[in-house]
């Protein structure tokens, strides 16, 4: 039985929430640590493009090739020296940063600095070296083995998920096609994606022909920039490039590295197909559409929509972004957005009931509920179920009729007993799970504008109020 996932899991890494469907990452840098100074040049320009593009992106770097193909190949500066390179590259650029490591007892060491800790492709099987790395709570980056098939990544993200670590990316790197060579298979991304993890493309490594070169591997770089692009299109979340300023004399895997001058075309590039592949999907079917209903559901999501006449909104982290500023004088702050306020309006004015239910009682939320019109307002409650029941006694609903938004664990009885259980993008990871729509909007963001708005134009409401603009 393959591990899945209600909705599809981010992961937060630095300020980012990776594998957002409207928003594509990126994975950059040279493939192992030639010299500081190379390292930080190399980390200045990717966080330059990154600014340019808006394209969240991670800096890679390796500081030991032990799986090189000959023993007198360059393996670059060691752990603690290698570390200390990258943790000075996210201190002068503010980028997060990822490597990786090859044995257990690299894991503890690496968790304190890197932000990703990368497990590679040869050793993606390695128990105890998974183990480790879910240990220590950084987000995990798995890099499918070129001798797997990507059903078989199931045994190695239930490692990880057997520490408790559910931060995990996996990647697909090519697979072995006969002696030297590699193949691209796009359908792997498919065949990942149900694990629920956002899934990663290394058109680098994809572009390789192992053992090719004499001792060493080969490639083909002008390959990356089309596999690139048919990974996004085929529905990556992120993409993997080892970048390098003169490819010709880099000291590790420099035939398949993307020369430097040409990332920011290629990232704008992958950046316009990303937004066409989100906007159209390359999902079959309405309800998936609508937010990757539960597969354990008979009834499409589209369906469920249709019948709710019930909006239940949980505060902090879903109305806010779970911020909260304390004053002197107790004063209290807390930040609304005005596109959320503006759909509830809307949602008010075309039929639907709307409901807070919060487990922290504040004056900030009364007067926020009042300027939006909403009387149904219930603080201080952590046990929500007694609420649910008391608003479809008084208003003579159903629990189908109910859609509840939530963002916190104390949130998940509510989701399962309404007729639509609704998770912010930044949800908990067991909310996201439990839920039948995952937002595409962060709580605070415009997440309860989304969900309105995918309720009114299933019930087929969305026009009259766009309509009303207009006039």
């Amino acid at each position: 039985m393959r591990t899945s996932v209600t909705g599809p899991q981010t992961v937060t890494v630095g300020n980012h929430h990776l594998g957002r469907r409207d928003q594509l990452f990126l994975i950059l840098g040279p493939c192992v640590i030639e010299s500081e100074k190379l390292t930080l040049d190399v980390a200045v320009e990717v966080a330059r493009i990154s600014r340019a593009t808006g394209i969240p992106v991670l800096f890679k770097s390796s500081f030991d090739k032990a799986n090189r193909t000959s023993v007198t190949s360059f393996r670059g500066p060691g752990l603690e020296n290698g570390l200390r390179i990258l943790a000075d590259v996210r201190e002068k650029t503010g980028l997060s940063i990822v490597s990786d490591i090859h044995t257990p007892d690299q894991a503890a060491l690496a968790g304190e600095v890197l932000d990703v800790i990368q497990i590679p492709a040869l050793l993606c099987r390695q128990t105890d070296l998974l183990l480790a790395a879910g240990r220590t709570g950084k987000a995990i980056n798995i890099k499918k083995g070129q001798f797997q098939s990507p059903e078989d990544m199931e045994h190695a993200v239930k490692k990880v998920l057997s520490t408790g670590n559910r931060r995990i990316f996996l990647t697909e790197r090519g697979a072995c096609f006969g002696y030297g060579d590699l193949v691209a298979d796009m359908r792997s991304i498919l065949r990942m994606k149900p694990f629920g993890f956002p899934v990663v493309f290394d058109a680098t490594h994809s572009s390789q022909f192992p053992g090719g070169g004499e001792g060493c591997s080969s490639g083909e770089r002008s390959h990356v920039a089309p596999l690139a692009s048919a990974a996004v299109a085929a529905g990556a979340d992120g993409i993997f490039m080892e970048v390098h300023p003169d490819p010709d004399r880099a000291l590790c895997d420099g035939p398949n590295s993307l020369a430097l001058e040409k990332l920011e075309p290629l990232a704008a590039r992958l950046q316009q197909i990303h937004k066409i592949v989100s906007i159209e999907g390359t999902v079959s079917s309405k309800e998936q559409l609508l937010g990757d209903a539960a597969e354990s559901s008979a009834i499409p999501l589209e369906e469920k929509l249709k019948k709710i006449r019930l909006m239940v909104f949980d505060v902090d982290g879903v109305l806010t972004d779970g911020k909260i500023t304390f004053g002197s004088g107790g004063l209290e702050i807390k930040s609304f957005h005005v596109r959320d306020g503006h759909g509830i309006k809307i949602a008010k004015r075309f039929g639907l009931e709307v409901a807070l239910v919060t487990g922290r009682t504040s004056e900030v939320v009364v007067r926020r509920a009042e300027d939006l019109g909403i009387t149904r307002v219930y603080q201080g409650v952590w046990d929500k179920k007694p609420v649910l029941a008391e608003l479809l006694d008084c208003l003579n609903l159903r629990p189908e009729e109910v859609a509840v938004v939530g963002d916190d664990v104390v949130d998940i009885p509510l989701l399962r007993r309404a007729g639509v259980g609704v998770a912010v993008a930044d949800a908990a990871a067991e909310v996201r799970m439990a839920a039948d729509y995952v937002t595409k909007q962060r709580g605070g963001h415009g997440a309860a504008r989304e969900m309105i708005e995918v309720v009114l134009k299933a019930q087929g409401k969305w026009d009259d109020a766009l309509a009303r603009y207009y006039e």
